[in-house]
């Protein structure tokens, strides 16, 4: 008997950080748009499993996130230029003591669709403050 198994190496995509000026609008709201090497769209139509990791903060020191306030999700959008549908809130990961200095958070969800468009909306955030956005995705078949 034979085994001709093709095992499918995992896909990290790490996102495109936000550009030096990005900021909150007067409410404390963002969308940013999670770009990479290759554009917009990851083709995912392989993997059944995404780990997606995010982390956002202000730039200037002594300015802090208000945990209890601030809120990120994550949404995605399955066909180019169609609707986009929110998959989940991302909940901060903070140990009890932590001022907030950054929103840290992590979620695992099942792979939708063959191909997927991600962005971030935020709110709860300082009004017209600066921000800065890291994130990355890790899919798993």
């Amino acid at each position: 008997m034979s085994q001709n198994v093709r095992h499918l190496q995992p896909l990290h995509v790490a996102f495109t950080a936000t550009p030096e000026i990005f900021a909150t609008d007067n409410k404390g709201a963002f969308v940013f748009p999670l770009t990479h090497e290759q554009g917009e769209r990851v083709e995912t139509l392989r993997y059944d499993e995404m780990r997606f990791v995010v982390s956002v903060w202000h730039p200037r020191d002594g300015k802090n996130i208000d945990l209890d306030k601030a809120y990120l999700e994550l949404r995605a959008n399955f066909v180019e230029d169609g609707h986009w549908t929110r998959l989940a809130e991302l909940e901060p990961v903070v140990s009890p003591y932590q001022r907030g200095e950054t929103f840290d958070g992590w979620i695992v969800l099942p792979v939708l669709s063959g191909d997927t468009g991600l962005r971030l909306y935020g709110g709860g955030f300082q009004p017209r403050a600066r921000v800065q956005i890291r994130a990355s995705a890790y899919f798993v078949a």
